[in-house]
């Protein structure tokens, strides 16, 4: 039961933050490229951690659902975060070139 509610909950994430190419014209850029860094850069298993982490906000919540300890799924949201981050200033750098 708890692993059809995950990936519910990710169906209905993962739908909200999928990338359109669209979004450049709709959108701020910054945010075109997060989803597009989100889409194409992260894992699977990457996307669905910080796709949850959005939606619970907490790491306990996240915790909860993915039944790990907080401190591993803070652990997680702080790496992805991380490479996030580098991939952005990977693109921004990029396009300023």
């Amino acid at each position: 039961m708890k692993d059809k509610e995950l990936a519910r909950d990710y169906k209905t994430i993962r739908e909200d933050y999928r990338f359109d190419p669209s979004i450049f014209s709709q959108e701020p850029e910054r945010v075109a490229r997060l989803k597009w860094i989100i889409d194409n850069r992260l894992t699977d298993v990457e996307r669905i951690i910080i796709l949850l982490y959005v939606d619970c906000q907490s790491y306990r919540k996240l915790a909860k659902k993915l039944t790990l300890s907080h401190q591993t799924c803070a652990k997680e949201v702080r790496r992805i975060k991380e490479k996030i981050l580098r991939e952005y200033e990977t693109l921004t750098h990029q396009n300023n070139d």
